[in-house]
């Protein structure tokens, strides 16, 4: 029996975002609260972005200080020593009834992040914190499937395949871990690329006829729901973090660069990343991190380091500048996830960057002018903000900016390079994807594996294959560890594999 061609297209849309809901799921099981970066800062932040509410929040002991559950200040006990499994939690009587409160500075009490991200995410807290936090988490899984979904169906049929492939091959492992995280660095990621492909989508010129024969107007419901989806990503990611208000502003600039040209009904469509881009300025002017562009990064701990051993400008600049690199890589897995302190084998950053640079070499040599100055000057932008920042506060590479601040603009820059797939004669061989799909999936399932080893019975010498053997640390669920990690490992293969297959069909 032949299956009707359609059929086909509807089962690699079904798919998709059921695998990838179902790998996201694992990574956001992987991990205890408190696991992603900063989060005892983030977790209180959201707990209290409510006000003072009973069982949430209480005023602390000083103006700046909040009282909350000692269970968010001290749940990343494990911090830093990756031998110490997630169980140091229950040693400390975390997240059981009765838990004390205790005032705390850490967290964003004075505008020190845009408030969005916290407000939204304070909806779903409780009493119950890890209840709670995982729920955040899943909602977080959805928000980027739901954008990919909302882009999948308002986007031109031939920007399908790039917005498939900007995702795979930058997302492996950090992308991952902090998609499925607490974090609002969750938020950056997601919402920074998509509000440009949005926009890009809005305002590229209509080429294509439609079924009757006749042209797409220039306002057609698709393209007003395109500005739309750009609004609304523009918005929330712009007020989960500073940086990605920054962000927003220089991808809304990228897509009037590639899609430029002279009409009225051009000029009246600017007036929307026009006034975004207002709204984006303001979510960063008025946070703290706005200060970084002023006084650099910041740690009590750098700072001691550089009282003792004085450095030069341009001793810092010049050893920066030879390092630079290792941030970029540290998106793929150079450095450690969570608290930094979970080292990945080299497979992971290997075969994850070894794929982002043979798939965006290829993009390159089929990418006009315009797109490859433009993917030139957001990569230079991806070394001028971090060597700025570190240049203001005397610090290395290493020592403050973290591959996460610059993720948004990387996969941003992936992005452009990839547009050259509109063309339909430009397509990966069957080998060349199965290839790409293979190492990915390699490396996210590695990936996954010794981060659910790090938390469930910690990093040492001894460490076997079996991850529930000797269990110290795991969720009340029905699924054990090993099971979980199976789960996520086949579903991102097959996410993998049918994001390559779409990348090699020709539209």
């Amino acid at each position: 029996m032949t299956l009707p061609s359609w059929f086909a297209r509807v089962r690699w849309i079904v798919l998709l975002p059921v695998a990838l809901f179902l790998g996201l799921g694992a990574w956001a099981l992987a991990s205890p609260i408190g696991a992603s970066p900063d989060d005892d800062f983030h977790l209180a932040s959201i707990w209290c972005a409510g006000g003072d509410r009973a069982g949430l929040c209480a005023p602390g002991d000083t103006p700046t200080e909040r009282t909350v559950d000692s269970s968010l200040v001290n749940s990343a006990c494990f911090a830093y020593d990756p031998t110490v499994s997630a169980s140091c939690q229950a040693s400390l009587g975390l997240f059981e009834a009765g838990t004390p409160t205790v005032s705390t500075d850490r967290g964003s009490f004075s505008s020190n992040y845009p408030p969005v991200f916290y407000a939204v995410m304070n909806w779903f807290a409780s009493p119950d914190i890890e209840l709670s936090a995982m729920i955040m988490r899943f909602v977080n899984i959805l928000f980027f499937i739901g954008s990919g979904i909302a882009l999948w169906f308002l986007l031109a049929r031939e920007n399908r395949r790039t917005l498939l492939l900007m995702w795979a091959v930058t997302t492996v492992p950090l992308g991952l871990s902090l998609i499925a995280s607490n974090n609002p660095s969750s938020w950056a990621i997601t919402g920074v690329p998509t509000a440009w492909f949005a926009l890009y989508g809005f305002l590229k010129k209509p080429e294509s006829a439609n079924a009757d024969g006749r042209r797409e107007n220039e306002w057609s419901p698709r393209r007003i729901s395109l500005a739309a989806v750009f609004a609304i990503e523009a918005f929330l990611a712009s007020g989960a973090r500073g940086d990605a208000a920054l962000y927003t502003i220089i991808g809304s600039a990228v897509a009037v660069a590639l899609t430029w040209r002279r009409s009225r009904d051009y000029a009246y469509a600017l007036v929307v990343p026009a006034v975004l881009a207002v709204v984006s300025s303001l979510f960063f002017l008025l946070s703290g991190q706005s200060a970084v562009a002023a006084q650099g990064l910041s740690s009590s701990e750098t700072s001691e380091i550089v009282a003792q051993n004085p450095r030069t400008g341009l001793g810092v600049l010049a050893v920066n500048v030879a390092q630079l690199p290792f941030l970029w890589v540290g998106a793929f897995g150079s450095w450690g996830l969570g608290w930094l302190d979970t080292e990945m084998p080299a497979i992971v950053w290997a075969a994850a960057a070894g794929v982002a640079v043979a798939i965006l070499f290829f993009a390159l040599g089929k990418s006009n002018r315009t797109r490859v100055w433009t993917a030139a000057a957001i990569g230079g932008l991806t070394a001028l903000i971090p060597l700025y920042v570190l240049q203001r506060s005397l610090s290395y590479v290493g020592e403050q900016v973290q591959p996460r601040y610059i993720l948004p603009l990387m996969i941003l820059c992936a992005g452009v390079l990839l547009l050259s797939l509109e063309r339909s004669d430009v397509s990966l061989t069957r080998p060349q994807g199965l290839l790409a799909a293979l190492a990915l999936s390699a490396a996210s399932a590695m990936a996954l594996f010794v981060n659910i080893k790090r938390y469930v019975a910690g990093i040492n010498t001894s460490s076997g294959v079996n991850l529930d053997a000797g269990i110290q640390w795991w969720w009340n669920v029905a699924l054990t560890p090993m099971a979980v990690w199976a789960i996520g490992a086949l579903a991102l293969t097959a996410v993998f594999l049918s994001v390559f297959h779409i990348a090699h069909t020709r539209r």
